[in-house]
């Protein structure tokens, strides 16, 4: 093919086309081809990779950089209820130096933490893990002998903690850096074709509860209808739209055919 028939990647003229964006279809050269996370099986331009609709991870985490999560509310909520808790057990025992009083005070620990952890500071998410610790320690020297109940008690906090640590979505209230990874399977959980979850639930549900089975159906089949893996996002959860369509199906005549007779077997019996 002559020179000058080649395609020339539109950013640099000089440099001929090593392959087409899969957007808007122009030619780009090696140094402008640009994979999107997510999407790695497609090439773009520069400029369509910046677009927040082919970018959709990138878009998903400017949606929440910095925006207070459920965890955060979470972690408001109680740490207002430790401040009841302790306003109320004060109001009991008193303010003396006793160790029902010092026992009580032991609530406020956790309070800097999660009011600091509702402003968004970094330090306190570090924090949130190591305060059940302590407070199980200072609690088992003001009470020796409930020792062993204390660790038992902190171990529910300590696995709750890990959770939110290692929770994506948090990790973006604290504009911490977050891999694509992560950020998929975040979107993976939030947007990818909720119909289709929904549709797998009531499924489940429609096996105890029949009335529930035309939900289901009607949500798997609006859910197939979502499916499209060529989608910029791509759309999936196939799978699960048509379990729950199945199963929507299946549970009434479960019921009929199965258990309604099994059931009236034994009223008679």
């Amino acid at each position: 093919m002559p020179l000058s028939q080649q395609g020339r990647c539109a950013v640099h003229p000089d440099l001929p086309a090593g392959g087409t964006c899969f957007r808007c279809g122009g030619f780009f050269c090696a140094d402008c081809a640009t994979s999107v996370p997510g999407l790695v099986a497609r090439l773009y331009c520069r400029a369509c990779a910046a677009r927040p609709d082919v970018n959709y991870l990138e878009a998903l985490r400017q949606r929440y950089w910095g925006k207070r999560d459920g965890w955060a509310w979470w972690v408001a909520g109680v740490t207002l209820l430790c401040c009841v808790a302790t306003a109320a057990a004060l109001t009991e025992w008193g303010l003396d130096a006793t160790k029902d009083s010092l026992f009580a005070l032991l609530f406020l620990v956790p309070v800097p933490v999660g009011v600091a952890f509702f402003l968004g500071k970094r330090w306190a998410r570090h924090a949130l893990l190591a305060t059940p610790l302590v407070m199980a320690v200072v609690a088992g020297a003001l009470v020796p002998d409930a020792r062993f109940f204390f660790a038992l008690c902190v171990m529910p906090a300590l696995l709750i903690g890990v959770r939110i640590h290692r929770d994506a979505r948090n990790q973006l209230f604290f504009q911490l850096p977050v891999p694509p990874r992560a950020l998929k399977a975040l979107w993976e959980q939030r947007f990818n074709n909720p119909m289709a979850q929904q549709a797998l639930r009531f499924g489940f549900s429609s096996v105890l509860m029949p009335l529930l089975a035309p939900i289901a159906v009607i949500c798997g089949a609006v859910a197939l209808t979502r499916v499209d893996p060529e989608a910029t996002p791509p759309i999936g959860r196939r799978g699960q739209a048509i379990t729950g369509l199945v199963l929507g199906l299946v549970g009434p005549l479960l019921w009929w055919l199965v258990l309604l007779p099994l059931l009236s077997g034994r009223t008679h019996f």
